[in-house]
């Protein structure tokens, strides 16, 4: 009896087990779904009607175009909000500087005045370079050849023409140089509308130019090399009336003994008018004495030398003396020890080498 009971309780009608059977096999027959990709904008619309793909793009492009007019507008009006506040920044400067004059009872100077309501196109109507205007008159040899004993004052005479440069290093000067030595040898290009591509950032650069405190003698000749290069080599470019060689570590017939090189040298029609000796570190005065070593007797200084003196510098670190060769081989100091680390002996180096090089173009002039 329990047995039967036993059978009966496992006993599944074959219709039952027949139907569940049937529902296993079709799922496992049964592929599994996969999902469609999803059709690209392209194929997206070739599925679109002519009118309506034409409508679309057109929609597009003039989205972008709105898009693109927007940021424009957006830059030109932040752009014109930085011109102003710099215009405004320049005016405020320039009447406190007006207002600080007039107090000390002198006239203050209409050179650099600034309008707060004039237009940027007003102020910074640059039109043209006039860079060989200004370098022609700035660079040109001086009327009077100065005496060695009158060098070091010389050396200093404000420029013939103010090197132009913008108002954020022009400030940056107003910290740490006199106003009187600013106005007179640099100037503003927001201000004067005027830009020397060349020379303005070349001076620009050595005015800023960072100094390399490790390292070797080569790696800090690149902040010398940025005075050398504002000032000669624009003279080079610029003033074609004269050949002007500039050269380093080369060999020089006209002043130099056979076999040595000056590590900087510069020739004007031949003639050396203009040589350097550079250390990384030492006693400045003690390296300019290389200057007068190994040079040609009777070069420099003689009734029948074709110079009258030679002028050179030298180098320790980046401190920097010039000095004056004449007599033969007598040396004199024609200026104070430049330290390069100050912003303010970066201003008498940038002065002292434009006077250097119209005094050797003088030099080579009451040679002929």
């Amino acid at each position: 009896m329990s047995d039967n009971k036993k059978t009966k309780a496992r006993f599944i009608p074959a219709s039952i087990n027949s139907r569940r059977m049937s529902s296993r096999i079709a799922a496992k027959v049964q592929p599994k779904h996969e999902k469609k990709p999803k059709e690209t904008k392209t194929e997206v619309e070739n599925k679109l009607p002519e009118n309506k793909k034409t409508t679309n793009k057109s929609s597009s492009v003039v989205l972008q175009s709105g898009l693109v007019q927007n940021v424009m507008q957006q830059l030109d009006a932040i752009s014109s909000k930085l011109s102003q506040l710099a215009l405004d920044k320049i005016g405020h400067s320039s009447s406190s500087d007006d207002q600080s004059q007039n107090k000390n009872g002198t006239t203050p100077s209409p050179r650099h005045s600034v309008d707060s309501e004039s237009t940027l196109t007003s102020v910074y109507p640059i039109v043209e370079s006039k860079e060989q205007e200004i370098c022609k008159k700035m660079f040109a040899p001086v009327s009077v050849l100065p005496k060695p004993d009158e060098l070091k004052e010389r050396l200093l005479d404000n420029l013939e023409e103010p090197i132009p440069i913008h108002y954020a290093i022009y400030a940056k000067l107003e910290k740490c140089v006199s106003k009187d030595i600013l106005q007179k040898n640099f100037s503003i290009v927001e201000q004067t509308g005027n830009i020397c591509p060349t020379l303005t950032p070349r001076a620009e650069t050595a005015l800023l130019v960072s100094i390399v405190g490790k390292g070797t003698e080569m790696m800090q000749q690149h902040v010398l090399d940025a005075f050398l290069m504002a000032i000669f080599c624009t003279a080079q470019t610029e003033c074609t009336d004269s050949d002007m060689i500039i050269d380093r570590n080369a060999a020089e017939p006209s002043a130099t003994q056979q076999g040595s090189r000056p590590d900087f040298l510069f020739t004007i029609n031949g003639q050396l008018v203009f040589k350097g000796e550079e250390k990384r570190r030492g006693n400045v005065r003690k390296i300019a004495l290389e200057l007068s070593d190994k040079m040609i007797p009777g070069c420099v200084g003689k009734p029948d030398s074709p110079l009258k003196y030679l002028l050179g510098y030298a180098t320790a670190g980046s401190r920097v003396i010039f000095e004056c060769i004449h007599d033969d081989a007598k040396m004199q100091e024609c200026s104070n020890i430049i330290n390069l680390e100050k912003l303010s002996d970066r201003v008498t180096m940038i002065i002292t080498m434009v006077n250097i090089l119209r005094i050797s173009r003088a030099l080579v002039q009451t040679n002929k």
